[in-house]
């Protein structure tokens, strides 16, 4: 008797659970069912951003509409904007991600991901499917040459502009499969380069902080580790060189993820000059002098470049350098390594110890060796002098002098990781030129650089010089020419 007891109170136990199904499911349901989006749109601005439209319709009155965005790129941040709308049951709204300071800027190229979340009055929301949207000047008509994992994006321009992008994306594709290997990077998500065939158009898309310069200097390349995004102008002779120099920055980035700014500028640059694989004589050149005359700055003083332009020249130079002398000694499997650790530890000293067993004054010497220089007796941080402190004696006296007290400061400071520095030329004019292959032996370096100053018969300004050096090793280049041109006009 007690066997159909049981049976029958499981049979009841499951009636009920089955009962409840449907209240709790239909909930949902009747959730997404009472929320409809009627419409919704993405108005380009360029270059003030983006704006949002969405109309929705609900049976309970819409309270709250969010848009969420998000670059897709290495960072995994994700930002909202408040749509603005008239609460009621059908409403329309507008939400505007803006592009035009610094911290809101959006490079072109930039794959953004959005969703919608919408709420109401009865406690139901709903979020919309994750769609993908693609940020590009507007007024030009633009098209796509890819490889799976590298996208070019192009315009119509001329009868070159197909051949151009495609030899660009030759170039990057080229870069990739001869870095890749030595940074230890294999491509999971996309990376876009867009080409300007015309150099008025990269400058209405270039930081709103960097238009100001572009009056002055040719910016003709610059990379965007965050959006994994690269823009160049493609009207240059070195637009292949500068999409090499550029592609690599972005390749650091993702072999370096969240430790990419521990990357000191020596070791960043040294990478994107190896990576042009063409002699650059100016390169060569001041580095060539600095060996000479031993004046070589220690690597430790080169975590980020400052100085005149020709010290700047000779920094990329020494990079490039000492970049050849560790893949030429050791080999790639190394660098590989020490990105790698790098992603972990986030200190290089630790990372270039644990690859190389050297520390960064070793591998400094080491190279020094290679090129013919002297060791150099690393210095040892001086200890502060002992203080010796007067021993308090009892004293009658009401009105004895305080004792006087020494104190001791510590200088400090924080070093900043300065935008990929790209790479320029004076002629405005493109030929196609060859695309770069794997060679087999360690190459020199290449011209590049981010601007050009434009030909003038007047004195080179500070203001000029100060563009120059945040325009990069080309903008470099011109003003040392512009300078040697106003000392020989001065001697004549």
């Amino acid at each position: 008797m007690k066997k159909p007891s049981l049976i029958i109170a499981a049979l009841i136990a499951l009636i009920a659970v089955i009962g409840a199904l449907p209240l709790a499911l239909p909930r949902d349901a009747a959730a997404q069912d009472s929320i409809t989006v009627v419409g919704e749109e993405v108005e380009n601005l360029f270059p003030d951003g983006l704006l949002f439209r969405i109309d929705v319709a609900s049976a309970s009155q819409v309270e709250e509409i969010r848009v969420y965005v998000r670059k897709l790129g290495q960072s995994t941040r994700t930002t909202y904007r408040t749509v603005e709308f008239e609460p009621g049951g059908h409403i329309s709204g507008t939400a505007h991600f803006r592009s035009k300071t610094a911290n809101e800027y959006i490079p072109t190229g930039t794959r953004l991901e959005y969703y919608y979340d919408i709420r109401t009055a009865d406690g139901s929301n709903l979020e919309t499917e994750p769609k993908t949207f693609v940020y590009l000047n507007t007024g030009l008509d633009w098209h796509l040459k890819s490889s799976g994992l590298i996208d070019v994006y192009y315009y119509s321009y001329d009868d070159l502009a197909e051949a151009r992008a495609e030899a660009v994306l030759a170039a990057a594709v080229n870069t990739y499969e001869y870095m890749g290997p030595i940074l230890g990077v294999e491509l999971t998500e996309p990376m876009s380069v867009v080409v300007y065939s015309d150099y008025r158009h990269m400058r209405e898309a270039l930081r709103p902080s960097s238009r100001v310069a572009a009056t002055q200097l040719r910016t003709v390349g610059q990379a965007f580790s965050n959006e994994r995004t690269l823009l160049v102008d493609g009207s240059l002779n070195s637009v292949l060189t500068t999409t090499a120099h550029e592609f690599t920055h972005l390749l650091v980035a993702d072999a370096a993820g969240s430790a990419y700014l521990q990357v000191h500028k020596w070791l960043n640059e040294g990478l994107a000059v190896y990576s042009e694989r063409e002699p650059n004589n100016e390169y060569e050149r001041y580095i060539g002098n600095a060996i000479h005359n031993d004046q070589v700055p220690p690597l430790t003083g080169l975590r980020t470049f400052a100085g005149t332009p020709r010290e700047t020249l000779r920094n990329y130079g020494q990079g490039h350098s000492v970049v050849s002398h560790m893949l030429g000694t050791y080999g790639p499997e190394p660098m590989a390594e020490l990105f790698a650790n790098l992603r972990e530890t986030h200190n290089l000293e630790k990372a270039l110890a644990a690859a190389y067993g050297l520390t960064i004054d070793e591998l400094d010497n080491e190279w020094r060796e290679s090129v013919g220089l002297a060791y150099r007796e690393m210095a040892t941080p001086a200890l502060p002098p002992l203080q010796v402190l007067p021993t308090r004696r009892p004293t009658p006296t009401s009105a004895s002098e305080p004792a006087g007290s020494a104190v001791v400061q510590s200088a400090g400071g924080t070093a900043t990781a300065a935008p990929p520095t790209p790479t320029a030329e004076p002629a405005p004019t493109y030929t196609p030129a060859p695309t770069p292959t794997a060679a087999a032996s360690a190459p020199s370096a290449s011209g590049g650089g981010c601007g050009a100053a434009p030909a003038s018969s007047g004195p080179v300004s500070a203001e000029l010089a100060s563009l120059a050096l945040l325009a990069g090793p080309a903008g470099l280049l011109a003003l040392a020419g512009a300078r040697r041109s106003r000392a020989k006009d001065k001697r004549e």
